[in-house]
């Protein structure tokens, strides 16, 4: 029997990457690409939003005559953009050195989807109703057998996992002889997703010309432009050896493995976000994100000037490579703590006397990463978990260099 799921706005892409996978072929999607040659003058209005967070707004205004010829205007607390494109030549406004990446994908994919397709390599998975994964009715389907699809409550729902790229596609309308999606959904990470909202989309009728002239161009070394490298240039650029202390998860099965993440450098080097794509044990991605977050690389240029650069780095994951071989005892671990405060346990939680151990791993700054129950009675679990959050870590120090470790603290009951 075939198994449905409903689904309110977006379809989770948890599932894993089944659909479109082994082929070099982009796929296809019913998305048009309103800004090809020739193709109709419009004007467009849409809201970026958090969907966490939904007051987490970004505005932008769009309106295009031609590949030549066009104007957005992008606002934000964390950036506004204003550009103009007459001819050869450009006016850009921005607020920051840095267009983050939400707004650059998703301001870029509502007017075409050749960035998201361009995206795509083999092992990639797509949803579309070309391949046959997705329909008008809204079912879309995880894998070609049709035994485990959802219905989406926007129509026609088509998903593109590329790295960097991972959209839906959905609440198809007809503008002019095409369709395009009002509604597309950004997958960052698992807790993590942006949706922009097209509330206008109409046809251009007439502009005023005044409103593209250019008095005072933008020379191209101010202009943000965004391009995708390969990990061997990306590499050879680095400043620094491209090495994740990784944490001592505390379970000793899969502890070893690959995983890979997507990153975003400004146009110094810098790298300003970095977005999972095969990660290997969830519990240590915090803090490897956290290192790459520090990594600066030697400017990415092209045609002679620096520009945002977008590439994937994949890793060895090894949770037993840095720190010490077993936990550390509850007295070894005391000496690394400050703050350190004891349980409150209730009347009658545990005989006087009792033990309860919390096994923790800590990474090299010192955050705890995991805590697990150990030994003892159940009811000291959360007075014991919720003191030793209390607690200040520092990593244990190494041949100089500050390391990861797990430890066995001890509560016990006066």
């Amino acid at each position: 029997m075939k198994r449905f799921i409903a689904i309110s706005i977006g379809l989770c892409f948890a599932i894993g990457g089944e659909g479109q996978t082994n082929t070099t072929v982009p796929p296809q999607l019913v998305q048009a690409t309103l800004t090809r040659p020739g193709g109709t003058p419009f004007y467009l209005q849409a809201t970026i939003s958090e969907i966490s967070d939904p007051n987490d707004r970004v505005e932008v205004e769009m309106l295009w005559v031609a590949p030549d010829k066009w104007k957005r205007k992008i606002q934000s607390q964390e950036f506004s953009q204003t550009l103009v494109v007459n001819g050869d030549k450009v006016f850009e406004q921005d607020s920051s050195d840095y267009l983050p990446l939400t707004i650059q994908v998703l301001t870029s994919a509502m007017v075409s989807p050749q960035t998201v397709l361009d995206s795509y390599r083999p092992g990639d998975f797509a949803r579309t109703k070309a391949n046959g994964l997705a329909d008008e009715s809204g079912k879309v389907c995880f894998s070609a057998n049709g035994k485990m699809c959802g219905m989406s409550r926007n129509g026609l729902t088509e998903s593109v996992g590329a790295a960097g790229r991972s959209l839906e596609f959905t609440d198809y309308r007809r503008f002019k002889s095409e369709r395009v999606a009002r509604l597309l959904i950004y997958r960052i990470d698992h807790g993590d997703s942006w949706q922009a909202r097209v509330n206008t989309l109409g046809e251009l009728q007439k502009h005023d010309e005044a409103g593209f002239k250019i008095e005072n161009p933008t020379e191209k070394a101010n202009q943000i432009r965004a391009v995708v490298v390969e990990e061997a240039e990306l590499r050879g650029l680095a400043q620094q050896p491209l090495e994740i202390i990784w944490p001592q998860v505390l379970e000793d099965n899969n502890t070893a493995g690959q995983t890979s993440y997507y990153v975003s450098l400004d146009r110094s080097g810098q790298v300003r976000e970095v977005l999972p794509l095969g990660v290997a044990i969830e519990r240590a991605d915090d803090s490897a994100r956290r290192q790459i977050l520090k990594w600066k690389f030697k400017p990415v240029l092209r045609d002679g000037m620096p520009v945002q650069a977008e590439s994937i780095l994949h890793f060895s994951f090894n949770s037993r490579a840095y720190g010490p071989a077993s936990p550390l005892t509850d007295e070894e671990v005391r000496k690394l703590a400050t703050n350190i405060v004891d349980p409150v346990f209730s009347e009658g939680t545990a005989p006087s006397g009792s033990t309860f151990e919390i096994r923790i791993a800590v990474d090299e700054e010192g955050n705890i990463i995991e805590s697990m129950a150990g030994d003892g009675p159940h009811a000291m679990y959360q007075p014991c978990s919720e003191a030793v959050g209390k607690w200040h870590f520092s990593p244990i120090i190494e041949g100089g260099k500050p390391r990861p470790y797990r430890a066995k603290v001890i509560c016990r009951v006066p």
